[in-house]
């Protein structure tokens, strides 16, 4: 299951009003593809989030993650405790950026964003990997 949010990422730093209202924007966007593919996860899952920027941003990438998980919780899964694989990217959208292994989803939303140079978070939660096999 695939998605994004347009904007940028609110820090767990941030002020809670400013948190609040991006957890709310995460969930509605998942909650929308949701509707379209699938259901609530009661198993562990993987999560992907790349955060593209149009330029500087001093965002951690750590303090991108947390937020954006907790709007997911009841809407992907029932607990952000069920994240037993978690990568986090920032990546500037620039002329050229060249994607190898993009869903047609994301390409979209790459092309999009970048003639409206709007920064976006693209956000992935696939079935846990066999954690016997090491990346």
């Amino acid at each position: 299951m695939e998605f994004m949010v347009v904007g940028a990422p609110r820090s767990a730093n941030a002020n809670p009003r400013s948190r609040r209202r991006w957890r709310e924007r995460v969930a509605r966007a998942a909650r929308e593809r949701l509707h379209e593919e699938g259901e609530l996860a009661d198993a562990d899952v993987a999560v992907l989030i790349i955060y593209f920027d149009q330029g500087e941003t001093t965002l951690d990438v750590d303090n991108i993650a947390k937020s954006l998980l907790d709007g997911l919780k009841g809407v992907l899964f029932r607990d952000d405790r069920q994240v037993s694989e978690l990568v986090v990217r920032k990546t500037r959208l620039s002329a050229g950026l060249l994607l190898t292994g993009a869903s047609l989803y994301l390409l979209d939303a790459v092309e999009r964003m970048s003639q409206d140079a709007s920064d976006f978070v693209y956000v992935r939660v696939d079935q846990a990997p066999d954690h016997g096999n090491i990346p």
